[in-house]
């Protein structure tokens, strides 16, 4: 009898345990959706029964889809379209902007460029308009400067939207890296935030500088320039690309590989095509499919999809059979393709 009494003691005890226990790991799953939901730092845009949502790096729909187009999250802030009319909504799905722009493109630097009866704007976080244009065209704000064109010249305007430079050249890049592309005639130079020549046009053609080194064409043959204006990398590629992640893709007899800062091949040309190294992966054409590679050249994600994007905040927008999913490094889908 007493036997039996100290079992059925120990087994409440047990049962106790066990339900404290059940209880703390309860707790702890809890903050930890908690903590993780609030971590968020990017929301990928789906389409779902012809309307945009969001999800997150783990597939789970963090805003619905009722929007009728959007653009990806820059700055925090997305736009959306409701209708005909473009807004920006936050991380938590809220109008930080409500919908009344005829166009609107994503922030960067803090302004976003806006279109109201075919006139150019850039708004702030806000909504307020910082800068009315006065030009036919005009870019995003990279490195507190963007181009703008009056149709037959282009220069560039600072956030305040003063002439940051004469608008007398024949082209105009974004900046990067404190310098920008332009064109004079026929051929490509690089200036100064002052509008002063760092390098004078001489190319044939330039591409911005990234990890301290930009690509140029010299009588149809790509090579690569460093800041000091040397050439490190000798004109000899049919097509060329920036440097990413310490590696620019190549072209050679029509197939493309990848280089180191040294010119030598780390990849030898033998895709169809690809893309820029993002996150340590590159997208990969052969025949008409895409996959990822590493940086050895080995196939990481074999080609499968009929389109495929660079892998940004961990997962790789991809197509197949005209809808989009999306898929993390190992090739899994976290979004199922749809539309």
């Amino acid at each position: 009898m007493r036997k039996s009494k100290i079992k059925n003691q120990k087994s409440k005890t047990q049962t106790k345990n066990i339900k404290i226990l059940i209880g703390y790991a309860l707790c702890l799953l809890f903050f930890n959706i908690l903590f993780a939901q609030s971590n968020i730092n990017y929301l990928f845009p789906v389409k779902l029964n012809n309307k945009y949502g969001y999800i997150d790096e783990w597939g789970r729909i963090m805003i619905k889809p009722k929007f009728d187009n959007t653009w990806g999250f820059a700055e925090k802030l997305a736009a959306v379209c409701v209708g005909d009319k473009w807004g920006y909504i936050d991380m938590d799905g809220q109008y930080k902007i409500s919908p009344q722009y005829d166009w609107a493109e994503n922030f960067s630097e803090g302004l976003a460029r806006v279109i109201i009866n075919q006139k150019t704007f850039y708004i702030n976080r806000e909504g307020k308009i910082i800068i009315k244009s006065q030009f036919n065209e005009s870019g995003d704000f990279k490195e507190a400067l963007t181009w703008v064109s009056t149709g037959d010249a282009y220069g560039y305007i600072n956030r305040e939207g003063k002439k940051a430079t004469k608008i007398n050249y024949d082209w105009a890049s974004d900046f990067s890296e404190w310098l920008g592309v332009v064109r004079k005639g026929t051929k490509y130079g690089y200036i100064n935030r002052n509008g002063e020549y760092y390098i004078s046009p001489q190319y044939d053609w330039a591409g911005d500088f990234s990890e301290g080194i930009a690509v140029i064409m010299i009588a149809d043959k790509y090579g690569y320039i460093d800041k000091q204006r040397r050439i490190i990398i000798n004109p000899m590629f049919d097509q060329a690309g920036d440097f990413s992640e310490g590696l620019a893709k190549v072209k050679v007899n029509n197939w493309w590989g990848f280089i180191n800062k040294n010119g030598e091949y780390v990849i030898n040309p033998q895709f169809k095509m690809v893309g820029d190294f993002s996150e340590g992966l590159a997208m990969y054409q052969t025949d008409s499919l895409y996959g990822y590679i590493d940086k050895s050249g080995k196939i990481t994600i074999k080609a499968k999809y009929d389109y495929a994007m660079e892998f940004s905040n961990g997962l790789a927008r991809v197509q197949v059979n005209k809808k989009w999913g999306y898929i993390d490094k190992t090739g899994k889908y976290i979004w199922q393709p749809s539309k």
